[in-house]
């Protein structure tokens, strides 16, 4: 039988006692979890590393960031996800035979959640899910960008600075995002070149969900294949088809799941509410 690792259920600990009580300062903290300070102060300053904790010097507390609830929220944000697109993604396979994905943003760049990669006559890959993909440099997250409100935008271009290496540069360089931005918005899709691979070129669209945007969906072929311009006058309206049915389902599927919710005795008991 492995050991347990006393450091992780620690700053768990941590994460829970904030939860609970809200920004707390060091001597709280130690005090409602039994750990001395120092052991407080290193996990904590492990979080605030990991982007999970925020310090406010002003009040001397620690208080959670909005990427704890990725830790709770992964399974059935996948869950509803594929049930929303995936059925749109292989309708659109049935149109184009080039295939597709799914991306959201996570930690700064793109992370594939669904791909018909497997299934397309056209593609040299067959494993895309869990792939990440540049949120500045790949179709998939220029769709996002630009779909984004303009202080969210701000976020994830701080994230992706200072936790992906290769692209903090670009994230930094305002006039270079402003640019992708309005191209993209102008054209009414986004696209790349050789962005995420050589010979690779994509358009890609946003996915809009109950907040400004779920992700995005993407169209790859081969940059010797065709431009991007030439996909989008022929691929456009199918895209714009499998979008607007993939959030027809996603605005279902949380529809539905609030009223099973709300209806559930033990739910309500236990503070939830639907998401």
């Amino acid at each position: 039988m492995h050991r347990n690792v006393r450091s992780l259920s620690r700053g768990l600990a941590l994460i829970r006692e904030i939860n609970a009580i809200g920004p707390s300062n060091v001597v709280q903290l130690a005090k409602r979890t039994g750990l001395n300070r120092t052991t407080c102060y290193r996990l904590l300053y492990t979080l605030q590393e990991d982007g999970y904790v925020k310090f406010d010097e002003t009040n001397a507390l620690f208080g959670l960031t909005p990427q704890v609830r990725s830790l709770s929220e992964g399974v059935s944000s996948r869950d509803l996800s594929s049930q929303a697109v995936l059925p749109a993604m292989f309708s659109l396979l049935d149109q184009v035979s080039w295939p597709s994905d799914f991306g959201i943003f996570d930690l700064g760049s793109i992370l594939i959640r669904e791909s018909t990669h497997p299934f397309s006559p056209f593609s040299v890959h067959r494993s895309m899910v869990g792939r990440h993909r540049s949120l500045i440099r790949s179709a998939l997250g220029r769709a996002v960008l630009a779909a984004s409100p303009s202080a969210l935008r701000r976020e994830m271009l701080e994230m992706t600075a200072s936790l992906v290496e290769e692209d903090s540069v670009l994230a930094k360089d305002r006039h270079f995002v402003e640019d992708i931005v309005i191209q993209t918005k102008k054209d009414g899709y986004a696209s790349s070149v050789g962005g995420s691979e050589t010979g690779i070129s994509a358009i890609a669209l946003p996915i809009r969900g109950a907040g400004p945007v779920l992700g995005s969906l993407n169209l790859i072929f081969f940059s010797t294949s065709m431009t991007p311009e030439v996909a989008a006058r022929r691929y456009l309206p199918h895209m714009k088809q499998a979008v607007k049915e993939a959030e027809r389902r996603w605005s279902a599927a949380n529809k539905k799941r609030g009223k099973l919710s709300l209806a559930s005795p033990s739910t309500r008991a236990a503070g939830a509410t639907p998401k």
